[in-house]
């Protein structure tokens, strides 16, 4: 077989292997699962980083997609226009963002009353002092992402069905 007769995802990764059969100190892995299919995509990075450790290889990755290194990373570095914009373990960097930026890594936020909230840290309830309107809901699997007016805001956040629009509801920060 001809390497110009492969797809993009089975170039990537046989250059991924090339790369590793060398059993470098050091790898640097610039967006390596972009082009791979998900089907494959779930195991091949979940077995890639599990030879990396085990071999004890250090890896830096470049990539946009928290997939990439979420479950596997030491330390996450940052970057905003060759800056670093935050340095931390992947947990505390989550659950403590210092930046929109850095929220818009992980997940779906908003700037409210100048604290970054996560979607899925808004719970509807009975009543509380956040009372939106339902703009718009998007399906995204296993729940709905809402878009909601707050005080001619918009907010987003997480729900487990799809919400009407123009519906009036309560929701609360939980964190």
């Amino acid at each position: 077989v001809k390497v110009k007769t492969l797809s993009g995802g089975q170039k990537q990764r046989i250059a991924l292997a090339r790369a590793l059969a060398k059993q470098p100190e050091i790898i640097l892995l610039d967006e390596p699962f972009s082009h791979i299919d998900n089907f494959k995509k779930q195991s091949l990075r979940r077995r890639v980083f599990k030879y990396l450790k085990d071999k004890q290889i250090t890896c830096i990755v470049a990539t946009h997609d928290k997939n990439d290194v979420l479950g596997f990373a030491d330390r996450i570095l940052l970057l905003n226009n060759t800056q670093i914009e935050a340095n931390d373990s992947p947990e505390h960097l989550f659950k403590h963002p210092k930046t929109p930026l850095v929220a818009s890594f992980f997940d779906e936020f908003n700037n409210f009353n100048n604290e970054i909230v996560y979607a899925h840290q808004l719970k509807v309830v009975e009543k509380s002092n956040i009372k939106v309107t339902v703009k718009r809901n998007y399906f995204k699997g296993s729940f709905y992402l809402i878009e909601a007016d707050y005080k001619n805001e918009t907010l987003f956040f997480d729900h487990s069905e799809k919400l009407s629009e123009g519906s009036i509801l309560y929701l609360k920060i939980s964190k």
